[in-house]
Protein backbone atom coordinates (compact mmCIF):
# COMPACT_ATOMS: atom_id res chain seq x y z
CA UNK A 1 0.00 0.00 0.00
CA UNK A 2 1.39 3.36 -0.65
CA UNK A 3 0.01 6.28 0.86
CA UNK A 4 2.35 8.77 -0.62
CA UNK A 5 1.25 11.10 -3.41
CA UNK A 6 3.27 13.11 -5.93
CA UNK A 7 4.54 16.47 -4.16
CA UNK A 8 6.42 19.61 -4.59
CA UNK A 9 10.22 19.04 -3.48
CA UNK A 10 9.94 22.70 -2.06
CA UNK A 11 7.18 21.18 0.66
CA UNK A 12 8.94 18.41 1.11
CA UNK A 13 11.76 19.91 2.25
CA UNK A 14 9.67 22.86 4.55
CA UNK A 15 8.09 19.88 6.13
CA UNK A 16 11.00 18.09 6.90
CA UNK A 17 13.16 21.50 8.43
CA UNK A 18 9.97 22.36 10.11
CA UNK A 19 9.20 18.54 12.08
CA UNK A 20 12.83 18.25 12.56
CA UNK A 21 13.52 21.29 14.11
CA UNK A 22 10.22 20.84 16.67
CA UNK A 23 11.46 17.09 17.12
CA UNK A 24 14.64 17.63 18.23
CA UNK A 25 13.73 20.25 20.72
CA UNK A 26 10.82 17.37 21.81
CA UNK A 27 13.47 14.91 22.64
CA UNK A 28 15.65 17.77 24.46
CA UNK A 29 13.05 19.12 26.99
CA UNK A 30 11.93 15.69 27.30
CA UNK A 31 15.48 14.44 27.91
CA UNK A 32 17.43 16.80 29.32
CA UNK A 33 14.79 18.99 31.33
CA UNK A 34 12.82 16.14 31.97
CA UNK A 35 9.50 17.89 31.47
CA UNK A 36 7.25 15.81 29.99
CA UNK A 37 4.38 18.90 29.77
CA UNK A 38 6.66 21.22 27.81
CA UNK A 39 7.74 18.18 25.54
CA UNK A 40 4.25 16.91 24.66
CA UNK A 41 3.02 20.94 23.80
CA UNK A 42 6.54 20.83 21.40
CA UNK A 43 5.50 17.46 19.88
CA UNK A 44 1.82 18.77 19.35
CA UNK A 45 3.00 21.68 17.52
CA UNK A 46 5.46 20.04 15.54
CA UNK A 47 2.93 17.89 14.08
CA UNK A 48 0.22 20.56 13.49
CA UNK A 49 2.71 22.15 11.70
CA UNK A 50 3.76 19.16 9.50
CA UNK A 51 0.41 18.51 8.86
CA UNK A 52 -0.75 22.37 7.70
CA UNK A 53 2.66 22.67 5.41
CA UNK A 54 2.00 19.53 3.53
CA UNK A 55 -0.72 16.61 5.36
CA UNK A 56 0.09 14.51 2.29
CA UNK A 57 3.32 13.82 3.00
CA UNK A 58 2.88 11.76 6.69
CA UNK A 59 6.16 9.40 5.98
CA UNK A 60 8.48 11.71 8.18
CA UNK A 61 5.87 12.22 10.90
CA UNK A 62 5.02 8.23 10.98
CA UNK A 63 8.89 7.16 11.23
CA UNK A 64 9.63 9.65 14.10
CA UNK A 65 5.99 8.46 15.73
CA UNK A 66 7.27 5.21 15.86
CA UNK A 67 11.03 6.49 16.63
CA UNK A 68 9.64 8.42 19.82
CA UNK A 69 7.45 5.49 20.40
CA UNK A 70 10.70 3.08 21.04
CA UNK A 71 12.62 5.12 23.38
CA UNK A 72 9.16 6.06 25.14
CA UNK A 73 8.56 2.50 26.13
CA UNK A 74 12.33 1.49 27.20
CA UNK A 75 14.55 -0.28 24.46
CA UNK A 76 17.39 1.44 26.49
CA UNK A 77 20.19 0.06 25.15
CA UNK A 78 19.05 -1.44 22.16
CA UNK A 79 17.37 1.47 21.00
CA UNK A 80 19.07 2.48 18.46
CA UNK A 81 18.84 -1.60 16.78
CA UNK A 82 15.16 -1.77 17.66
CA UNK A 83 14.43 1.78 15.89
CA UNK A 84 15.95 0.87 12.83
CA UNK A 85 14.06 -2.28 12.41
CA UNK A 86 10.99 -0.26 13.64
CA UNK A 87 11.85 2.65 10.78
CA UNK A 88 12.92 -0.07 8.22
CA UNK A 89 9.72 -1.71 8.60
CA UNK A 90 7.33 1.40 8.00
CA UNK A 91 9.53 2.00 4.63
CA UNK A 92 8.49 -1.35 3.37
CA UNK A 93 5.11 -0.96 3.95
CA UNK A 94 4.99 2.83 2.84
CA UNK A 95 7.22 2.59 0.31
CA UNK A 96 7.82 6.29 -0.55
CA UNK A 97 9.74 7.81 -3.12
CA UNK A 98 13.52 7.38 -3.45
CA UNK A 99 14.24 11.64 -2.38
CA UNK A 100 11.87 11.54 0.83
CA UNK A 101 13.89 8.05 1.84
CA UNK A 102 17.22 9.79 1.54
CA UNK A 103 15.87 12.97 3.50
CA UNK A 104 14.42 10.61 6.19
CA UNK A 105 17.54 9.07 6.34
CA UNK A 106 19.12 12.15 6.92
CA UNK A 107 16.54 13.20 9.56
CA UNK A 108 17.41 9.55 11.59
CA UNK A 109 21.04 9.96 11.44
CA UNK A 110 21.03 13.48 12.88
CA UNK A 111 18.39 12.43 15.38
CA UNK A 112 20.59 9.62 16.39
CA UNK A 113 23.30 11.58 16.84
CA UNK A 114 21.55 14.22 19.21
CA UNK A 115 20.02 10.84 20.99
CA UNK A 116 23.83 9.46 21.66
CA UNK A 117 24.40 13.27 22.71
CA UNK A 118 22.47 13.81 24.64
CA UNK A 119 22.75 10.55 26.97
CA UNK A 120 26.17 11.56 26.93
CA UNK A 121 25.51 14.57 28.42
CA UNK A 122 23.25 12.90 31.11
CA UNK A 123 25.67 10.65 31.80
CA UNK A 124 27.93 13.61 32.61
CA UNK A 125 25.25 15.59 35.00
CA UNK A 126 24.70 12.56 37.03
CA UNK A 127 28.49 11.74 37.70
CA UNK A 128 29.13 15.28 37.96
CA UNK A 129 26.55 14.94 40.49
CA UNK A 130 28.05 12.35 41.88
CA UNK A 131 31.57 13.41 42.54
CA UNK A 132 29.67 16.87 44.03
CA UNK A 133 27.95 14.69 46.49
CA UNK A 134 31.19 12.46 47.04
CA UNK A 135 33.39 15.52 47.64
CA UNK A 136 31.10 16.69 49.97
CA UNK A 137 30.99 13.49 51.38
CA UNK A 138 35.01 13.40 52.31
CA UNK A 139 34.97 17.21 53.15
CA UNK A 140 32.98 16.40 55.53
CA UNK A 141 34.66 12.85 57.16
CA UNK A 142 37.86 15.15 56.77
CA UNK A 143 36.33 17.64 58.87
CA UNK A 144 35.11 15.19 61.15
CA UNK A 145 38.52 13.15 61.55
CA UNK A 146 40.53 15.99 61.76
CA UNK A 147 38.05 16.98 64.85
CA UNK A 148 38.42 13.49 66.08
CA UNK A 149 42.15 14.18 65.89
CA UNK A 150 42.23 16.61 68.14
CA UNK A 151 40.16 15.27 70.35
CA UNK A 152 42.15 12.06 70.91
CA UNK A 153 45.53 14.71 70.93
CA UNK A 154 43.61 16.51 73.83
CA UNK A 155 42.67 13.15 75.63
CA UNK A 156 46.34 11.83 75.33
CA UNK A 157 47.86 14.99 76.62
CA UNK A 158 45.07 14.96 79.45
CA UNK A 159 45.66 11.05 79.98
CA UNK A 160 48.92 11.48 80.22
CA UNK A 161 49.44 14.67 83.05
CA UNK A 162 47.05 12.27 84.98
CA UNK A 163 49.15 9.43 85.04
CA UNK A 164 52.35 11.54 85.16
CA UNK A 165 50.36 13.11 88.88
CA UNK A 166 49.38 9.95 90.14
CA UNK A 167 53.19 8.44 89.70
CA UNK A 168 54.24 12.10 91.57
CA UNK A 169 51.67 11.56 94.14
CA UNK A 170 52.52 7.76 94.59
CA UNK A 171 56.16 8.29 94.93
CA UNK A 172 56.53 11.87 96.79
CA UNK A 173 52.92 11.92 98.91
CA UNK A 174 53.25 9.69 101.12
CA UNK A 175 56.92 10.39 101.93
CA UNK A 176 56.51 13.95 102.57
CA UNK A 177 53.04 12.96 104.77
CA UNK A 178 55.18 10.49 106.60
CA UNK A 179 58.03 13.49 107.14
CA UNK A 180 55.50 16.14 108.01
CA UNK A 181 54.23 13.60 111.06
CA UNK A 182 57.91 12.85 111.95
CA UNK A 183 58.59 16.46 111.93
CA UNK A 184 55.47 17.10 114.36
CA UNK A 185 57.22 14.27 116.60
CA UNK A 186 60.89 15.67 116.80
CA UNK A 187 58.88 19.30 117.31
CA UNK A 188 56.99 17.68 120.65
CA UNK A 189 60.34 16.04 121.83
CA UNK A 190 62.77 18.18 121.05
CA UNK A 191 63.11 19.38 125.08
CA UNK A 192 62.07 16.27 126.32
CA UNK A 193 63.93 13.53 124.24
CA UNK A 194 66.39 15.27 122.10
CA UNK A 195 67.88 12.22 120.85
CA UNK A 196 64.56 10.80 119.17
CA UNK A 197 63.90 14.47 117.48
CA UNK A 198 66.99 14.45 116.00
CA UNK A 199 66.75 10.70 114.84
CA UNK A 200 63.20 11.73 113.20
CA UNK A 201 64.67 14.63 111.53
CA UNK A 202 67.22 12.27 110.31
CA UNK A 203 64.66 10.38 109.20
CA UNK A 204 62.56 13.01 107.63
CA UNK A 205 65.92 14.57 105.61
CA UNK A 206 66.24 10.60 104.09
CA UNK A 207 62.78 10.67 103.08
CA UNK A 208 62.62 13.82 101.72
CA UNK A 209 66.21 13.33 99.69
CA UNK A 210 64.86 9.55 98.43
CA UNK A 211 61.69 11.77 97.40
CA UNK A 212 63.58 14.53 95.13
CA UNK A 213 65.36 11.78 93.90
CA UNK A 214 62.34 9.94 92.83
CA UNK A 215 61.13 13.16 91.26
CA UNK A 216 64.32 13.42 89.36
CA UNK A 217 63.71 9.92 88.15
CA UNK A 218 60.65 10.19 87.19
CA UNK A 219 61.21 13.30 85.02
CA UNK A 220 64.10 11.36 83.12
CA UNK A 221 61.65 8.53 82.14
CA UNK A 222 58.76 10.78 81.16
CA UNK A 223 60.75 13.25 79.71
CA UNK A 224 61.56 12.34 75.69
CA UNK A 225 64.85 12.09 74.07
CA UNK A 226 66.29 14.98 72.00
CA UNK A 227 65.61 12.23 69.23
CA UNK A 228 62.13 11.37 69.49
CA UNK A 229 61.49 14.92 69.88
CA UNK A 230 63.18 15.76 66.32
CA UNK A 231 62.06 13.33 64.60
CA UNK A 232 58.37 13.88 65.56
CA UNK A 233 58.60 17.64 64.81
CA UNK A 234 59.78 16.79 61.51
CA UNK A 235 56.79 14.08 60.40
CA UNK A 236 54.41 16.59 61.81
CA UNK A 237 55.88 19.90 59.79
CA UNK A 238 56.06 17.42 56.65
CA UNK A 239 52.82 15.50 56.75
CA UNK A 240 51.03 19.03 57.39
CA UNK A 241 52.72 20.47 54.13
CA UNK A 242 51.45 17.65 52.54
CA UNK A 243 47.90 17.78 53.36
CA UNK A 244 48.20 21.10 53.34
CA UNK A 245 49.87 21.77 49.79
CA UNK A 246 49.36 18.05 48.34
CA UNK A 247 52.99 17.72 47.82
CA UNK A 248 54.70 13.91 48.60
CA UNK A 249 56.96 14.52 51.30
CA UNK A 250 59.22 12.08 52.82
CA UNK A 251 62.50 11.84 55.75
CA UNK A 252 64.77 9.44 56.14
CA UNK A 253 66.97 8.84 58.63
CA UNK A 254 70.82 7.38 58.17
CA UNK A 255 72.78 6.26 61.19
CA UNK A 256 72.38 7.26 64.52
CA UNK A 257 70.15 9.66 65.23
CA UNK A 258 71.48 9.66 69.20
CA UNK A 259 73.90 11.61 68.33
CA UNK A 260 72.42 14.65 67.13
CA UNK A 261 71.77 17.32 69.85
CA UNK A 262 69.00 19.45 70.56
CA UNK A 263 70.69 22.30 69.22
CA UNK A 264 71.00 20.18 65.82
CA UNK A 265 67.38 19.30 65.56
CA UNK A 266 66.13 23.07 66.57
CA UNK A 267 68.26 24.29 63.39
CA UNK A 268 67.12 20.75 60.72
CA UNK A 269 63.45 21.69 62.17
CA UNK A 270 63.62 25.71 61.15
CA UNK A 271 65.44 25.09 58.32
CA UNK A 272 62.99 22.32 56.77
CA UNK A 273 60.26 25.01 57.64
CA UNK A 274 62.38 27.54 55.38
CA UNK A 275 63.36 25.19 52.52
CA UNK A 276 59.39 23.72 52.37
CA UNK A 277 58.08 28.18 51.90
CA UNK A 278 60.88 28.51 49.37
CA UNK A 279 59.50 25.21 47.43
CA UNK A 280 56.09 26.61 47.53
CA UNK A 281 56.92 30.01 46.39
CA UNK A 282 59.51 29.17 43.59
CA UNK A 283 60.35 25.61 43.01
CA UNK A 284 56.64 24.59 41.44
CA UNK A 285 57.63 21.21 42.77
CA UNK A 286 54.99 18.19 43.67
CA UNK A 287 58.06 16.50 45.82
CA UNK A 288 60.17 16.66 48.85
CA UNK A 289 62.28 15.02 50.81
CA UNK A 290 64.41 15.30 53.66
CA UNK A 291 67.27 12.89 54.15
CA UNK A 292 69.28 13.58 57.45
CA UNK A 293 72.75 10.89 57.44
CA UNK A 294 74.65 10.64 60.62
CA UNK A 295 78.53 9.91 60.07
CA UNK A 296 81.43 9.71 62.31
CA UNK A 297 82.70 13.75 62.60
CA UNK A 298 79.48 15.13 60.66
CA UNK A 299 75.76 15.10 59.87
CA UNK A 300 74.29 15.98 56.63
CA UNK A 301 70.92 16.97 56.27
CA UNK A 302 69.42 17.57 52.20
CA UNK A 303 66.33 19.15 51.69
CA UNK A 304 65.47 18.58 48.03
CA UNK A 305 62.86 18.72 45.58
CA UNK A 306 61.75 17.80 41.99
CA UNK A 307 61.09 21.40 40.98
CA UNK A 308 62.54 24.34 38.82
CA UNK A 309 66.44 23.96 39.20
CA UNK A 310 69.34 26.26 38.05
CA UNK A 311 72.87 26.40 37.33
CA UNK A 312 73.06 30.27 39.08
CA UNK A 313 70.71 31.91 41.48
CA UNK A 314 70.43 34.74 43.92
CA UNK A 315 69.98 34.11 47.47
CA UNK A 316 66.86 35.77 49.03
CA UNK A 317 66.15 36.30 52.47
CA UNK A 318 64.85 32.66 52.92
CA UNK A 319 68.48 31.21 52.05
CA UNK A 320 70.01 33.96 53.62
CA UNK A 321 68.10 32.94 56.82
CA UNK A 322 69.30 29.28 56.72
CA UNK A 323 73.05 30.23 55.62
CA UNK A 324 73.28 32.36 59.08
CA UNK A 325 71.07 29.74 60.95
CA UNK A 326 73.35 27.15 59.67
CA UNK A 327 76.81 29.05 60.82
CA UNK A 328 74.74 29.69 64.11
CA UNK A 329 74.99 26.11 64.60
CA UNK A 330 78.48 25.36 63.91
CA UNK A 331 77.58 24.04 60.45
CA UNK A 332 77.81 25.21 57.03
CA UNK A 333 75.41 25.48 54.41
CA UNK A 334 75.84 24.52 50.85
CA UNK A 335 73.54 25.15 47.39
CA UNK A 336 74.34 22.51 45.07
CA UNK A 337 74.04 23.88 41.70
CA UNK A 338 71.64 21.59 39.94
CA UNK A 339 68.93 21.14 37.19
CA UNK A 340 66.50 18.50 38.65
CA UNK A 341 65.63 20.25 41.13
CA UNK A 342 66.41 22.08 43.96
CA UNK A 343 68.68 21.33 46.95
CA UNK A 344 70.20 23.00 50.34
CA UNK A 345 72.67 20.93 52.11
CA UNK A 346 73.52 21.49 55.76
CA UNK A 347 76.32 19.69 57.79
CA UNK A 348 77.40 19.92 61.18
CA UNK A 349 80.44 18.51 63.13
CA UNK A 350 80.00 16.18 65.52
CA UNK A 351 81.77 17.81 68.59
CA UNK A 352 82.88 14.86 71.41
CA UNK A 353 81.67 16.86 73.85
CA UNK A 354 77.60 17.08 71.90
CA UNK A 355 77.91 13.29 71.46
Amino acid sequence: MNIMNNCDSGDTVLTVLAFSCFALAEYLLSVLKKSDKAAAVCSCVSAFIAFLIYSDNLIFVLCFAVIFAVDKFGAGKYFRHIGAVSVLLVLFIVKPPFIDVLILIIMLVAFTVTHITAGQLIKCREQLAESREETVHLNRRIASLEEYAKTAKKSAAVEERRRFSARIHDKLGHSISGSIILLEAAKLNIRTNPDSAEQCITTVTDNLRSGVDDIRQALREERPDSKTIGISELKEILGEYKAKYNIRTTLEIKGDADRITFRIWNCIKENLVETLTNTLKHSGADEFSLKISVMNKVIRAEFKDNGKGSDSFRKGTGLTAIEERTVLTDGKCIFPAQTDGFSVVNIFSLKEENV
